[in-house]
């Protein structure tokens, strides 16, 4: 991906990602103090010099850098097919090339980790789907978040959005009309791992990582992209596996500032509603960021097996949705309860207890409005599941509440 460039300040990273790597943009800055309005910048093909660009931006006259950029821009585009720069990074860093002799230097090109952070999930989602894949179509699942759909229509209105159907035990019809160009995302369900797609090769695969709190590493040949925010308590948070080089979009983080100063879950649902009215392909804030960084992952799969473990065991009431492996960690413990209105019965009575249990997920509009999708199963899931926390901010204690309320409703004959 590359920018608008606005400012002539901006040209010689406009260049960068405009032509690399086709062509190599070269600065070559006087490392002097107080020289920092000079410039020099230099494109080459190869080792053969195209252009010059050199002079100071307190005398330049405005625009002329700008234009004479743009023009180089155009002619090498019409000449030969310029590969955009703003997916993967280049593999070889410029710090660790040098084997033979290493440079010894205060200031040295920054060490970068394999994982590239977002505002959200939607906002990786986005920047793949914009910067990284640029699919003719896209497959999303019928059992599906809300935010996804949302991305799409938002930002990709002229691209068809297509969907394959997901049956009441999660299990996957993988779509049998695939085309090249075309791209697949596919969800690991509350933590338990999905089958990778059985889809024609030239589709490209997204793996939803959103619900695994420690992905898998053995499931190969896909983009992996997820929320950070349904597994870690953080304000925001998204994130795409690889050394990736995104332009972020400026964002006032007015949603992030709201979800650390809330009061109770009010000003919470006020955050998310924000979120769904704007948001941003952005960086992730640095609170979030150290406090995921900081968290104990093993501590957190154990807590949370736990949780789920006890719950399964000992809650009276509905049938588990999902059967976890014993190395799977689960975001939440999903039950089935017979009908809608016990359902929404039982909720009502564990939030009079104070336990507040979701829905996943509600049946967006465009799946139930449209007659050429099967999401029959999507809607009967959203009328009988209900979704219980066991993540680690809670023990067995909080664990026993929940049973020892839900028994006290089915008890009192619901």
């Amino acid at each position: 991906m590359t920018f608008d460039i606005t400012d002539e300040r901006q040209t010689f990273c406009w260049l960068r990602m405009r032509l690399e790597p086709r062509y190599r943009v070269v600065a070559e800055p006087d490392a002097s103090y107080y020289s920092e309005h000079k410039f020099c910048y230099r494109v080459y093909d190869g080792d053969k010099l195209l252009r010059e660009f050199r002079g100071d931006f307190r005398t330049l006259v405005p625009q002329t850098l700008l234009s004479a950029a743009r023009a180089l821009v155009g002619q090498l585009e019409s000449q030969s097919v310029i590969a955009d720069a703003g997916g993967e990074a280049r593999a070889v860093d410029g710090a660790n090339s040098q084997s033979a002799k290493r440079l010894i230097a205060s200031r040295l090109v920054p060490l970068r980790q394999h994982q590239t952070y977002f505002s959200s999930g939607r906002a990786a989602f986005t920047w793949l789907i914009r910067d990284a894949v640029r699919p003719q179509r896209v497959w999303l699942p019928t059992f599906v978040c809300w935010s996804l759909i949302q991305a799409m229509q938002q930002r990709f209105p002229q691209t068809p959005l297509m969907f394959y159907a997901v049956d009441r035990k999660l299990q996957c019809q993988w779509p049998k009309s695939t085309e090249p160009g075309d791209t697949l995302v596919y969800i690991h369900y509350f933590g338990h791992v999905s089958a990778v797609p059985d889809v024609s090769a030239e589709c490209v695969l997204l793996e939803d990582i959103s619900h695994q709190l420690i992905p898998r590493t053995d499931l190969d040949g896909s983009w992996r992209f997820g929320s950070l925010r349904k597994t870690y308590r953080i304000a925001d948070g998204g994130i795409v596996h690889g050394l990736h080089s995104p332009v972020y979009e400026t964002d006032d983080g007015l949603s992030t500032w709201l979800r650390g100063c809330s009061r109770d879950w009010r000003d919470l649902r006020e955050a998310e509603n924000m979120m769904d009215r704007g948001w941003r392909v952005s960086d992730m804030s640095s609170q979030s960021l150290a406090q995921m960084l900081a968290s104990d992952w093993v501590k957190m799969a154990e807590q949370r097996c736990s949780n789920q473990r006890f719950l399964q065991t000992h809650l009276p009431v509905g049938e588990p949705l999902v059967s976890f492996r014993q190395d799977e960690v689960p975001l939440l413990h999903n039950i089935l309860m017979p009908d809608v209105e016990q359902r929404d019965s039982l909720r009502s009575f564990l939030a009079s207890r104070g336990i507040f249990c979701s829905i996943h997920w509600p049946l967006h509009p465009v799946l139930r409005n449209s007659a050429n999708v099967d999401s029959e199963d999507a809607a009967w899931l959203e009328s009988h599941v209900l979704s219980i926390p066991v993540a680690d901010d809670f023990d067995l204690n909080d664990m026993t509440r929940i049973v020892e309320a839900a028994r006290e409703w089915s008890e009192a004959g619901r």
